[in-house]
């Protein structure tokens, strides 16, 4: 039970990470990759259809590639839980080895790539990081995409409010707390674009090794 509580812990850090890191690399591609979003795959799609209907097929193609690396990158992911699930907490270590060093060869490759390159790598990241983590405590939460996220907010604070239901107001605040972290990474990823165009990438990484190796830091019994 006490190692069932502290793999929660940590899958929650992870996630609230997470989803830090999906808005910080949306902001990115966005402002990098004229509209192109890394997690975001409505927002993909939208594009995607006008660009098609518009006869801009090689605009449209950016956003393709986006999708299908998203798409992909959830495939993996998957694999990746079945192959790791008996691992117990460690498991976490794998996941997040696994982005650090995809990170890494991004932003080493990033300047000789393309757009529609760059949105299938990250496609295929955000695909990986919305399967592997995705819960804050016992809510399940998708770190890259807010739809859903908000309707459930609404929901919840309905229930809350007029059913005086203290799970769903719990619900509430964990899907809160989502939204404004990602908000906040929208924000930073912004900043950081002021200081250079290929920062993003780099400090994407690094702040992923810092995490990492929190997590080869930390000891549970």
């Amino acid at each position: 039970m006490r190692d069932e509580i502290n793999q929660n812990k940590i899958l929650t850090v992870l996630t609230i990470f997470s989803t830090f890191l999906m808005g910080f690399l949306d902001a990115y591609t966005f402002i990098t990759q004229d509209g192109l979003f890394a997690s975001a795959q409505t927002g993909n799609m939208v594009v995607l259809g006008a660009k098609l209907f518009e006869g801009d097929f090689m605009e449209a193609l950016v956003h393709i590639f986006s999708f299908v690396g998203f798409a992909v990158g959830a495939f993996i992911a998957q694999g990746v839980i079945e192959r790791f699930k008996e691992y117990g907490w460690e498991k976490y270590r794998i996941y997040l080895f696994l982005q650090m060093v995809f990170l890494l060869i991004i932003a080493i490759i990033q300047k000789n790539i393309g757009p529609s390159v760059i949105g299938f790598l990250l496609g295929l990241l955000a695909g990986y990081e919305l399967t592997v983590f995705r819960k804050i405590k016992s809510t399940n939460i998708n770190n890259g995409i807010m739809t859903g996220n908000t309707k459930n907010l609404m929901n919840n604070l309905y229930l809350a409010i007029f059913n005086k239901n203290k799970e769903a107001l719990h619900t509430f605040l964990t899907l809160l707390l989502g939204l404004c972290v990602f908000m906040l990474g929208v924000g930073s990823g912004t900043v950081v674009q002021l200081f250079g165009v290929y920062l993003n990438l780099w400090l994407a990484f690094f702040i992923t090794g810092l995490f990492y190796i929190w997590l080869l830091l930390i000891k549970i019994k």
